[in-house]
């Protein structure tokens, strides 16, 4: 730990997420164990899933995103690592961040442990405002986000891409990045 984390940690404590320990940011005890990744398939779309998104999971992932909790980027990263294991993306593409300002996937994907070998390339855009998906249904959401993102082709026209997110519901964000990428070749 850095000497600025730790006057921070003086003056604001870290606390882990799921039960509130003081001085770390997600405990072992509540940070789930590695988990069978779940691959499924949403109107064709591959997914896979490093976990559910309930519990300590979701209590991370909101503090992360919704409450700047950057301290949880690692562990929230070494998570994601699993559901990309074995892939073998010539590069990863986080999907931008529709209304927070910061880009939290964008964070979490430079925080893989993939980084080094395999790029990170920010080549997603929205071309127009979106509204917030949280509380929309499937159709709704496809409406939403229906031609709002363009792309630049990460790395030429033939690079493998892997589109990384947070969190996948309905298939809506995934669906829409993948037309954007493949409309920019």
């Amino acid at each position: 730990m850095g000497w600025l984390a730790g006057l921070t940690d003086l003056v604001l404590p870290r606390a882990c997420v799921g039960c509130g320990t003081v001085g770390v940011a997600w405990c072992v005890a509540c940070r789930p164990e590695a988990l069978p990744v779940t691959a499924y398939e949403i109107d064709g779309i591959p997914v896979r899933a490093a976990t559910g998104y309930e519990g300590a999971v979701r209590a991370a992932l909101l503090a992360f995103k919704e409450h700047d909790r950057r301290d949880l980027a690692r562990p929230l990263a070494a998570q994601l690592t699993a559901a990309v294991d074995g892939l073998d993306p010539a590069v990863l593409v986080p999907v931008p961040s529709g209304r927070r300002g910061a880009e939290h996937v964008l964070r979490l994907t430079r925080a893989m442990r993939l980084v080094p070998t395999v790029p990170t390339a920010a080549a997603l855009r929205f071309g127009r405002a979106v509204a917030d998906s949280a509380w929309l249904n499937a159709r709704e959401r496809r409406a939403n986000l229906a031609g709002a993102m363009h792309a630049q082709p990460p790395r030429g026209s033939s690079a493998r891409a892997v589109v990384v997110d947070d969190i996948v519901t309905t298939g809506a964000t995934a669906a829409e990045s993948i037309r954007a990428l493949r409309a920019a070749g």
